[in-house]
């Protein structure tokens, strides 16, 4: 995720970065798009949680993410799930369903490319916050970090953007805004948070996306201590959005999506994620 500019991806508080050119850095905010035309008792962040079959039914009117298990065939992509192109002159990422350690899974593979993959939901965060998830990577570039807008790549997140009403924008913000949506078609909504597996980043940071304060990264996996193995997670995303936002989400969540991306360091990178699902 680079051009020319030797911008830097700052904490969370940060608005200085300055804008690129618009063609080579707007994959990110289209990935944070994810539009296409048309806690205390139940477990503590961070930690692992239950498989990803033990959760609450949604709400009446709710429509969570589709599961992988038993939607679709092995070689395919899973039944509600799409492609999200984010940039067109580079090659996507590779998803499909594939069997790995005895369950229907998502595997992506990812050879200097990028693009993701996603599904439409209508989640009411403050009534299902918890958001259940796992992915496995079995290699990761120490040099990989959502820190450093240069070396932005990561083998795994898991993506989930919210909306609400126009956000308040700088002035270059929305300079950007408007370009993410002449050179892209997508309209970034009020705020995308990025779960991260980080090459090196400290667990539990936040990073913000340099050109836009409505991107932000929670780094929950990080370096290669877990490589090989199925990371679980049980976030609170309604707790995890006000502490990286600094507010209560705003309206409710309308995108979930997985991203594998490695066009900055022109690797190859590989990934398996489970099930996402949220529960009350």
């Amino acid at each position: 995720m680079s051009d020319h500019t030797d911008a830097r991806t700052e904490a969370c508080t940060s608005t200085s970065a300055p804008l690129a050119q618009p063609q080579r850095r707007l994959w990110c905010a289209a990935a944070a798009g994810w539009l296409v035309a048309g806690c205390a008792p139940l477990a503590r962040q961070g930690e692992a949680g239950p498989p990803d079959s033990a959760t609450a039914a949604l709400p009446t009117g709710s429509r969570g993410p589709l599961p992988f298990t038993g939607g679709g065939d092995v070689g395919s992509l899973p039944a509600g799930w799409h492609p999200h192109i984010m940039r067109r002159d580079l090659p996507p990422t590779h998803y499909e369903l594939t069997r790995k350690d005895g369950r229907m899974v998502v595997q992506a593979d990812a050879a200097r490319s990028v693009s993701g993959l996603r599904c439409d939901v209508n989640i009411d965060p403050r009534q299902t916050p918890w958001l259940n998830f796992s992915w496995r990577v079995d290699e990761i570039d120490p040099r990989a970090t959502v820190a450093d807008d240069d070396l932005d790549d990561a083998p795994a997140r898991v993506v989930i953007t919210f909306d609400g009403p126009p956000p308040k924008l700088t002035l270059r913000e929305t300079i950007f805004h408007e370009q993410v949506e002449l050179f892209t078609g997508h309209v970034l909504p009020h705020a995308t948070l990025m779960y991260v597996w980080d090459g090196q980043g400290p667990l539990e940071a936040i990073f913000q996306y340099p050109r836009s304060s409505r991107i932000r990264y929670l780094v929950v996996d990080s370096g290669a201590a877990h490589l090989g193995e199925w990371r679980q997670h049980r976030r609170n995303v309604a707790l995890d959005y006000q502490r990286v936002f600094g507010e209560p989400p705003p309206g409710r969540i309308r995108h979930v999506g997985v991203l594998t991306d490695s066009d900055d360091l022109r690797i190859q990178s590989r990934a398996w994620f489970g099930d996402l699902s949220f529960s009350a």
